[in-house]
């Protein structure tokens, strides 16, 4: 079918409809581009004013850009008949999803944020959406979310279409003042958006009920019961922040959605522990002499050179083990007691900036090396290039400065036996793989073992940061362990900047602090290095996945178990990502594959428990319970005071409704080291076992 420029067929193409428009998938023959066409209804002249919103809707929802907004290309008329051109996107929304399964808590999370954003852009420019409901809500499978549908947004000055007292939305998710058909303002949206989220977050209505009026006087009346009430275990900070969205009194809500998004971060934080782990602190004396200037904007760069300079120092001195002399060129011979020189050689053309900083490591009063860098930033004022500038040198100065004693000293060479220092890395990681306690302990004791034989050995530094990191969750949440990793980390790519494994054991060791886009920048960067650095692929792979980048994360895991079809934890995390695109026969075979490699690999290594216990998973989540119990139990024999053992045979067990077990199995993991902070606010396999007072317990012990 055509209809103006875009070509369609009504029957396959249909992607939804309503009172007053149908959408479809429609290719725009003009542009060459496949877009979601909506369409009044033709019937839609019994609603006189049906047109007036359909324009205003396609003016409201152009009037902004934003990621969690739908795109919308064009607005026009074909035949006397309204239509707006917007961005074709493949995902599900909210109300088909939360319909099949409770979600997690942190993919709750992930989702609220994105919808508090998008809202924010929507308040910030005077609109009320005034329909915020989980139809109108569609997350993608690459986890990015899209607020749609402007159909009765209005801006705050603006003439009413509806009469007053109108009931015009939908009323599950309505505020009490938009029941009573009042006037609204953004708060009336908090209250729907704390609606909204209080369905996708317990899987319940906050207001139920069998009939329209039912519904309405729940409403009116704040007949609601606590988040914490319908589902188990339920995040004291996100209840929080639902019971104040969904405030009776306008006045005690949160006043627009920028103010709900802050809070939200703020929960975030709380929730995710972003702020748990801190780079290490550089040493030494560093002196930086006044900054050269060129280009043709002379005055303009002596400026914001003396400021540059001021901010560096700044900056640099918030590091208590950094000594900072600011000293001219002429004055160095005369003070040889120093570790660094940084110079830097300004130039400034129109709204771009390019600084070039040296840095000069000093050895008892001897230069040993220097390294080059150019740094480029371009904004429309000269403080926020300024800025731009300092946070961009501060950066490369961190990984300069925290990487000199290493290669300072490489050049002076010694014995080395490479060959069989490299074995016994190859050993390590092995050995460190197969998930125990004490394997831990026995891959340090070979990384170490390569190091006597060749001190430089970067892949020996890069194993030990791996094995440090993997303690780190073994012992106790130790952050003493994460301070040593990547001080191993630093050393392997001081040694070896090219070094994979040290970029994935960063990605690991930002991953387990909460710091999840840093460590998606150290996978990426590692598998760029490597190709066939598989680790790197199977962890980015589960970062995707968390993130709720579903789409992402397939070809990652796959890609994983191509390189490495011997570990099994990759086909664990991708049959979860596989279910959750709706890939289940898919997904099943991937437990199967996944089950018959890990029976083919404990033949010949019976003591890998990590894939021991992920084919206790894989049965689980297949349903097989007596595979599950049974593969369970044997790892439970092998290794019965192992805390890695015991977490995971929690996790099955939790899986299985076995929720008694998985408490006793949970409780001995703790007792035996394992760091349960780090896991369970995100696990959703132990989802079974929130509500539950000794798993509470758990975590504040």
């Amino acid at each position: 079918m055509r209809f103006a420029h875009f070509q369609f067929d009504p029957e396959t193409d249909r992607l939804g409809e309503g009172p007053l428009s149908e959408v479809y998938r429609a290719e725009d023959t003009q542009l060459g581009r496949v877009v979601a066409l909506k369409i009044l209804r033709a019937h839609a002249e019994i609603d006189p004013q049906a047109d007036t919103r359909f324009q205003r809707e396609a003016q409201h929802a152009s009037s902004f850009t934003h990621k969690n907004i739908t795109t919308i290309y064009e607005y026009g008329e074909f035949e006397r008949t309204p239509y707006i051109a917007m961005e074709y996107l493949a995902g599900r929304t909210l109300d088909k999803i939360i319909k099949e399964r409770l979600l997690g808590y942190e993919e709750c999370l992930r989702i609220a944020c994105q919808l508090s954003d998008a809202l924010a852009m929507v308040h910030d420019h005077h609109l009320i959406h005034r329909d915020l409901k989980p139809g109108n809500v569609l997350l993608q499978d690459d986890g990015l979310l899209k607020l749609l549908d402007f159909g009765i947004a209005r801006a705050r000055d603006e003439a009413g279409i509806t009469q007053h007292g109108m009931l015009v939305g939908t009323v599950l998710y309505m505020s009490p003042e938009q029941v009573r058909g009042e006037e609204l303002d953004p708060r009336s949206d908090i209250f729907s958006l704390g609606a909204l989220l209080y369905h996708v977050m317990t899987g319940a209505l906050p207001f139920p009920g069998e009939s329209f009026p039912e519904v309405c006087m729940a409403i009116l009346e704040g007949r609601m019961r606590r988040p914490s009430e319908v589902r188990q275990g339920f995040p004291g900070p996100l209840e929080e922040f639902l019971l104040k969205c969904l405030q009776a009194s306008p006045g005690d809500r949160f006043a627009d959605a920028r103010t709900a998004a802050g809070f939200l971060a703020t929960v975030a934080d709380r929730l995710t522990g972003t702020n748990s782990n801190r780079p290490a602190t550089l040493r030494g004396i560093l002196v930086l002499p006044e900054v050269a200037c060129g280009g043709p904007l002379a005055k303009m760069c002596h400026v914001m050179a003396g400021g540059l300079r001021k901010d560096l120092v700044a900056e640099l001195t918030r590091n208590k083990g950094l000594t900072i002399h600011s000293k001219e060129l002429s004055e160095l011979a005369l003070d040889a007691a120093y570790d660094y020189v940084v110079r830097l050689d300004l130039s400034v053309v129109g709204r771009h900036g390019t600084l070039a900083v040296q840095v000069d490591f000093f050895e008892n009063g001897k230069k040993v090396r220097s390294t080059e860098d150019i740094i480029e930033q371009e904004e429309e004022d000269e403080w926020a290039l300024q800025e731009d500038l300092v946070r961009a040198t501060m950066r490369m100065l961190r990984k300069r400065l925290s990487e000199a004693r290493v290669q300072a000293t490489a050049h002076l060479g010694g014995g080395r036996d490479i060959e069989k220092a490299l074995a016994l890395v190859d050993r390590a990681l092995i050995t460190l793989r197969k998930g125990r306690s004490k394997q831990i302990a026995s891959a340090l004791f070979l990384c170490r073992a390569a190091l006597d034989l060749d001190r430089y050995c970067a892949a020996a530094y890069a194993a030990m940061a791996e094995a440090l990191v993997r303690k780190f969750l073994l012992w106790d949440g130790d952050p003493t362990f994460l301070e040593e990793a990547r001080e191993a980390a630093g050393k392997a790519l001081a040694l070896e900047p090219e070094c994979a494994p040290a970029h994935t054991s960063l990605g690991l060791l930002n991953h387990l602090s909460g710091h999840h886009e840093d460590a998606a920048r150290e996978y990426r960067l590692a598998k760029q290095l490597d190709a066939e650095e598989w680790m790197a692929y199977r962890l980015l792979g589960a970062i995707y996945a968390r993130e709720g980048n579903f789409k992402g994360a397939a070809p990652l895991l796959q890609r994983a178990i191509n390189l490495e079809p011997g570990h099994i934890a990759s086909y664990d995390h991708l049959y979860t990502v596989l279910e959750r695109l709706d890939r289940r026969e898919e997904a099943d075979e991937w437990a199967d594959q996944g089950i018959a490699a890990a029976r083919k690999h404990l033949t010949s290594v019976p003591d890998d428990m990590d894939a021991r216990l992920h084919m206790a998973l894989l049965y689980a989540r297949l349903g097989n319970e007596n595979g599950a119990r049974r593969a369970a139990e044997e790892a439970r024999q092998i290794a019965p005071k192992d805390a890695y053992t015991a977490f995971h045979v929690a996790c099955v067990y939790a899986l299985l409704g076995d929720v008694l077990e998985a408490i006793a199995c949970l409780k001995l993991a703790q007792h035996r080291g394992y760091y349960m902070k780090s896991e369970v606010v995100r696990n959703t396999d132990l989802d079974v076992l929130r509500g539950l007072p000794e798993f509470q317990q758990l975590l504040v012990s």
